[in-house]
């Protein structure tokens, strides 16, 4: 079942083409990976699918479903503590606070939550932001970069909370310039090069893809 359909999208800023004839399909219950090099056009492709910039061609979304994104970077304002934003964004998405979640779920994450949020290190305003997603219960998952900043073990729990939203029917979109990490939990991977979609991985090892990569630049 498709969540998520992009048809014929392409994107300029000005003069500069950004994203060339984009065509996608995000299924229910996978997990989908998204490589290509910096300035590439992954950020600006999420960013449109959010509906935060204008485009030409279609997205398609299935109805009703509710889309978490959680930019590479993120913005927390002063004298907010991180249990009052999470609280923000579970009320910006209509959805009732409960905090015996909150409580088990910063059980893995361990964050300070009546400490400002402004004041955590990168990788705390990481996980703050994406515990703010996980709370909303989206059906769709848009995470660009989500383990830059994190540590080791960060990273070993972000990888089983994306396993188990795929367990739970959930749809996930990932970003990364870590091959090894969206190798080992993608059922497919697209490589965005030249603003088109230049190739889909699906089986292949990660020194084919390494390879395929290296050819193309």
């Amino acid at each position: 079942m498709e969540q998520i359909e992009i048809n014929h999208l392409s994107e300029n800023f000005g003069k500069i083409s950004v994203l060339k004839d984009i065509s996608l399909k995000y299924n229910k219950g996978m997990i989908y990976g998204l490589i290509g090099e910096n300035g590439a056009g992954k950020t600006t492709l999420f960013k449109c699918m959010m509906g935060l910039y204008t485009y030409t061609g279609e997205i398609k979304k299935a109805p009703d479903i509710a889309i978490g994104y959680l930019p590479a970077d993120n913005f927390f304002y002063t004298l907010v503590t991180g249990l009052e934003y999470l609280q923000f964004c579970i009320k910006a998405k209509d959805c009732k606070i409960d905090y015996e979640k909150i409580k088990t779920l910063n059980g893995l994450f361990n964050l300070p939550l009546n400490r400002y949020a402004s004041d955590y290190s990168t990788g705390m305003k990481k996980k703050l932001a994406l515990m703010a997603l996980l709370l909303q219960e989206n059906d769709v998952y848009i995470l660009d970069e989500p383990f830059n900043g994190i540590d080791l073990k960060g990273c070993i729990q972000l990888k089983k909370i994306i396993k188990n939203l795929k367990n739970e029917g959930k749809t996930i979109i990932i970003s990364s310039h870590l091959i090894s990490s969206l190798h080992e939990i993608c059922e497919t991977i697209h490589y965005l090069n030249r603003h088109i979609i230049y190739k889909e991985f699906h089986e292949e090892s990660i020194e084919e893809i390494e390879a395929e990569i290296i050819n193309s630049l």
